[in-house]
């Protein structure tokens, strides 16, 4: 592409007269840059790593000096938006089919779908970017980000409910679920029932879609997480404990959960252990915490369930370290 057809593209204002005029490709990486690319950034160092991998020209939204006059230098008014812009502009001719979903069916289908003809689609601009632009125009783009979407393809396919129950439960945990689906049987299957709802809106879209999966990969989603803890907060085997955190990335399915677990489990004590930032309204017990450090002050005799807003990992990297600090050392 020329430049100056990119500048119609993504509004940009050439700041010099280069002695090239048009670019091969588009890369937001300084070391993937080759002769003849257009870098997209605006860290310096990047900038000059690019110029020596042969970048012919730098599109950037931040004062910067131009160590090298012979290749194109555009300023736009954001580097995102230009790279969201040459996306739509690229897509004005795909095949290509983008479906929105919101989190928990999006997370159930990373889990389960056979990724060959599926690509799943980020937060990072930079990273759909690339994933959009490389490959065929005939893919399945699936994404949980609605804005992004709405910005890159605005025709973009919001899948909705099917009444028909493709599920059939027979059995379920707290944490685990039994079922049957096209007359095969999953037996306790890490997915609480709270989310087979969701799963069955899943499975239609996957068979109405003709593409293949794998029920039997299902495990713990990321917004409901069980790590079992010793009454010395220390970590324990799934189910060898009576003390459970449940680990959640989001408030609101966070109270789902309070929901779910006060139905099944009605002589639950429940604890709610949320970051300061945060503010619901509940008539269960809440402790607001600074540091995640504060779960070593939790008394576990008063409560079975610790519902957390954290980072799994996190919390569970904090808990092995509290395990190493009361193991007895030998030497």
């Amino acid at each position: 592409m020329t430049f100056e057809s990119l500048c119609k593209i993504v509004d940009g204002k050439p700041l010099n007269t280069p002695s090239v005029n048009a670019y091969d490709k588009i890369e937001t990486k300084a070391h993937l840059i080759k002769r003849g690319d257009l870098f997209v950034g605006n860290d310096k160092e990047a900038i000059t790593k690019a110029i020596e991998n042969g970048a012919y020209g730098v599109l950037h939204d931040t004062d910067t000096i131009m160590i090298d006059k012979e290749i194109a230098w555009i300023k736009v008014d954001s580097t995102d938006d230009a790279l969201i812009m040459i996306l739509r502009f690229s897509l004005l001719k795909s095949d290509s089919l983008f479906f929105y979903f919101p989190p928990v069916e999006y997370a159930l289908l990373k889990q389960i779908i056979k990724k060959d003809k599926v690509i799943f689609l980020e937060k990072d601009v930079h990273k759909n970017f690339k994933k959009i632009l490389e490959t065929d125009n005939s893919s399945f783009f699936i994404s949980k980000e609605e804005d992004f979407l709405q910005k890159v393809y605005p025709e973009f396919i919001t899948y909705h409910d099917r009444d028909q129950s493709l599920i059939k439960l027979t059995h379920q945990t707290l944490f685990l679920s039994s079922f049957t689906y096209d007359d095969i049987h999953y037996e306790d299957i890490k997915l609480p029932a709270l989310f087979l709802p969701a799963l069955n809106r899943v499975l239609h879209y996957l068979r109405e879609s003709q593409l293949d999966f794998e029920i039997e990969k299902l495990t713990f989603l990321e917004s409901f997480q069980p790590l079992f803890v010793s009454n010395k907060l220390t970590p324990k085997a799934f189910g060898d404990s009576e003390h459970v955190f449940i680990v959640h990335e989001d408030s609101q399915q966070m109270l789902s959960s309070l929901s779910y677990i006060e139905d099944f489990a009605k002589w639950a004590k429940i604890l709610l252990f949320l970051p300061s930032k945060e503010k619901i309204s509940t008539c269960t017990t809440l402790h607001y915490y600074d540091t995640l450090e504060e779960v070593k002050d939790i008394d576990l005799n008063s409560f079975n369930f610790i519902l957390i807003l954290a980072n799994y990992n996190k919390l569970s990297s904090l808990l092995e370290k509290n395990n190493n600090e009361n193991s007895v050392s030998l030497f």
